[in-house]
């Protein structure tokens, strides 16, 4: 008893207990981060939304995430300081939001800022709200005190707390009524444009960058939706120049500093146009994303350097995020310098003398130094905050000394601290991650991981979104828990063909249907908070365009036409906007080409279906489908039109349909 008393008065004075907010229960990582701040943070809920009513207190709402570097930046300055926590404790109700955990509501107010600011926001999103949860100020970062050429967040928040509450409860009206007006609006339904192939291809072309390859200047996103957009358009028109954009951009980001050029796996963006300098986080739905659209690059041209990217970074992203067959989250930009303290970039950067005594003492002669750091781009002025260098490639002839430098520069980098990594499971993610294994032949791993995650998260026919393990999971899924674990079931199928697979394809497809599609419209979640899903394909693929193609498939499936009709009901509500920019919503523009053009199964035996190959025919959109039968059988969205004993008259007959190659 005597032991746990002490214990228990040194837990206080060491403020692990008196500091401690609402967040000290949470599952979320970037909650976590800030149970001990003084700020008397909330959760997002009833709890503290009764507690803003009650009082009369403006709702203080952050939203960020683990990784972000910018919201390390305003906590440091901001929550972790008391008098900035006074003021925010004595007038307002403070809730602290993971946009990773509830992105559905992060979605809604970064809305709420683009129609306020006309332009797009960030993160950390710093949005105020009346009582009844109306917002009427949104910014992004904000420094304690006037800086940047922003008014300082004290200022902000004593304004507020004595500004006219009538008058801001009208402001706040007038805003969520532009919410309300922009949700609610219905663009004209047309007739999708039999030249949408040609448009989508010019879309690209209009936004691409032919010097530094990629789209647009800066930041620079890898954009995996668009290349693999580029890829098929390519495959449909045998255009070339859909081609060449889209393996340019992958051979640039490849040889970039984007790419980790020593360990492997993609960071998240590039802050110039060269693609040498990228903001450091590592996201798992980035790798997931591009190790797939390198495999689909891979199977129609054969280039070694996109094997190379593939294989790398399934490792890199194994070692690093792979724990008990499930993946974590994401690793942070900064990491911590031979000070102690958090620097962006850290641990994956080189100086040059450093580098280069380091190699001499290891016995790399003067001459394979050279090479080698000219190779990877290590020079005496660097090319990242002063005279570091980020790795990239400079030239296409590899160094005779390559292994060696190459393991030695690992070696340099495992001397450091490896930065945070949000540990948390994502189901949407995770899917992501396990979906590319399976396309990159990576079968057993794969298999094992997607067993992982149906234990975890899918329990009594519930899927759930995420949790912090050793915790059991208790938020319910979202549309893009479904829609991408769904995506993920059929491919694990088409490289399988194991039966189970496609059953739970098919219930989760159906179930999105049942949770998610109310009053002709698709909502992002099933809580109260309301929101719409959208075709826009932003930090990721959108899940509606993802989920819409797989009860496309399905619809052939099962032979069910009202499937179908749901696929071209939600088509042709955003029909105008796809005709217009078909580039800017590319798998949305995916699916309502497979509306225009087809989605082809070929139904046979198991036997048979080993054989075949899609990846190999001319046709992007072909999968298959195991019947009962010897024979083959070729089905579209609306029939079945072809069957034979020989595979080759199947070919044929699909060749014929579409005779681009």
């Amino acid at each position: 008893m005597y032991k746990i008393i002490i214990t228990y008065i040194l837990l206080i004075l060491s403020g692990d207990i008196m500091s401690a907010n609402q967040l000290k229960n949470s599952t979320s990582p970037y909650l976590l981060q800030h149970k001990n701040n003084p700020v008397e943070w909330y959760e997002w809920g009833e709890e503290a939304f009764k507690k803003a009513k009650k009082e009369n207190k403006f709702i203080f709402l952050s939203i960020g995430y683990s990784t972000c570097h910018w919201c390390h930046v305003m906590a440091r300055e901001s929550f972790e300081d008391t008098e900035v926590a006074k003021i925010l404790n004595e007038n307002y109700i403070s809730i602290k939001v993971d946009k990773e955990q509830l992105p559905h509501i992060d979605n809604y107010y970064q809305l709420a800022y683009r129609l306020v600011n006309k332009k797009g926001g960030g993160w950390p999103l710093t949005v105020i709200l009346t009582p009844k949860i109306k917002p009427f100020f949104l910014a992004t970062y904000i420094p304690k005190s006037e800086g940047y050429g922003s008014r300082g967040l004290i200022d902000i928040l004593n304004s507020f707390s004595s500004h006219d509450k009538k008058q801001i409860d009208d402001s706040a009206e007038i805003i969520s009524n532009m919410i309300d007006g922009y949700q609610n609006s219905k663009s004209k339904s047309v007739k999708l444009d039999s030249l949408i192939v040609k448009k989508a291809i010019a879309g690209h072309k209009k936004n691409y960058d032919f010097r530094y390859k990629g789209i647009g200047n800066r930041p620079k996103f890898p954009q995996a939706s668009s290349i693999d957009s580029m890829l098929w358009l390519y495959q449909l028109s045998l255009n070339k120049l859909a081609f060449e954009m889209a393996t340019d951009m992958l051979s640039a980001m490849a040889n970039g500093g984007i790419y980790d050029q020593i360990d492997g796996g993609f960071y998240r963006y590039s802050v110039d146009e060269r693609w040498e300098i990228p903001h450091f986080e590592k996201m798992l739905y980035t790798n997931g994303e591009l190790i797939s659209t390198y495999v689909k690059a891979y199977h129609v041209k054969k280039n070694p350097l996109y094997k190379k990217v593939i294989d790398e970074s399934i490792e890199e992203i194994d070692r690093r995020f792979l724990y008990q067959d499930l993946y974590f989250s994401a690793s942070n930009a900064d990491s911590k310098n031979a000070k102690g303290e958090e620097e962006e970039g850290y641990f994956f950067v080189y100086d040059y003398e450093t580098t280069y005594e380091y190699l001499e003492k290891n016995g790399i002669s003067k001459s394979d130094i050279n090479e080698s750091m000219h190779y990877f781009g290590i020079v005496e002025d660097g090319n990242y905050d002063g005279d570091m260098s980020n790795p990239h490639v400079t030239t296409a002839i590899k160094p005779k000394a390559y292994t060696e430098v190459l393991s030695l520069l690992k070696e340099m980098r495992e001397a450091k601290s490896y930065p945070f990594i949000d540990k948390k499971i994502n189901t949407a993610w995770n899917a992501m991650m396990i979906k590319s294994k399976f396309e990159a032949g990576y079968i057993k791993s794969a298999k094992k991981s997607l067993d992982a995650l149906l234990n975890l998260m899918y329990k009594n026919a519930v899927l759930y979104h995420q949790t912090l393990l050793p915790n059991k999971p208790k938020q319910e899924g979202l549309l893009e828990d479904y829609a991408f674990l769904a995506d993920c079931l059929f491919i694990a199928y088409q490289v399988t063909l194991d039966k189970e697979y496609l059953e739970l394809f098919r219930s989760l497809t159906r179930k999105s249907v049942e949770l998610f599609y109310k009053e002709e419209r698709w909502r992002e979640s099933t809580d109260s908070f309301v929101t719409f899903a959208t075709l826009e394909d932003n930090n990721y693929a959108s899940e509606l365009s993802i989920n819409l193609e797989n009860i496309l498939k399905l619809s052939v499936v099962d032979a069910d036409f009202k499937l179908q009709s749901i696929v071209k009901k939600t088509i042709s509500d955003f029909s105008q906007l796809i005709n217009s920019y078909p580039s800017y919503y590319p798998n949305a523009s995916k699916v309502a080409i497979m509306l225009k053009q087809d989605m082809l199964f070929i139904k046979s035996s198991k036997k048979n279906l080993d054989m075949i190959d899609v990846h190999k025919l001319s046709y992007p959109f072909v999968y298959k489908l195991e019947s009962d039968k010897d024979d083959y059988l070729l089905c579209g969205l609306e029939s079945c039109f072809s069957v034979s004993k020989d595979l080759k008259t199947i070919i044929e007959a699909i060749e014929k349909l579409h005779p681009s190659h």
